[in-house]
């Protein structure tokens, strides 16, 4: 039995619709599809910078870490050494100051009468045995004294 032509212009049609209907489906199918892909690669790229980014985050922070160690140990380096120049400074003038104390002392030591020499009147007096002789100086002059010191080196 044949179909009539409004029958067979109607069956067109209606595959023309479902054939349209059925791509308009499938492009959106397509395109939700090719939309997620999109959003999971926006996603899995977002948390790679993220992860990168946390990455440098703690190499930096390992890297001031290191760099704070760092200047800590040249800050204690640099006070150990500050700490030994000071004690050496002050051994250095400890020396110093006891060889003066000794230079001193020898040069007290010659303005100092000895047991042959005495004080008599203000003036160093020498003896020896029973001779008793003034103590002269650089100029010729006697030297004068008080106590048991002469007021120049006698020695």
């Amino acid at each position: 039995m044949a179909m009539p032509l409004s029958w067979k212009i109607g069956a067109v049609v209606a595959s023309l619709i479902v054939a349209v209907l059925a791509w308009d489906g499938l492009s959106q199918y397509l395109a939700a599809r090719h939309a997620d892909e999109i959003m999971r690669d926006s996603a899995r790229i977002a948390a790679l910078d993220a992860q990168q980014a946390k990455d440098r985050a703690q190499q930096y922070q390992a890297q001031l870490a290191a760099d704070l160690k760092q200047q800590r140990e040249d800050m204690s380096n640099m006070h150990q050494e500050v700490i030994e120049q000071a004690q050496q400074y002050q051994a250095q003038q400890a020396i110093r100051l006891n060889q003066q104390r000794q230079e001193e002392l020898r040069v007290q030591a010659t303005y100092r009468l000895d047991r042959n020499q005495h004080c008599d009147g203000g003036i160093v007096i020498n003896h020896n045995g029973s001779s008793f002789t003034q103590a002269v100086g650089k100029d010729g002059q006697p030297i004068p004294c008080k106590g048991d010191t002469a007021t120049e080196p006698l020695r």
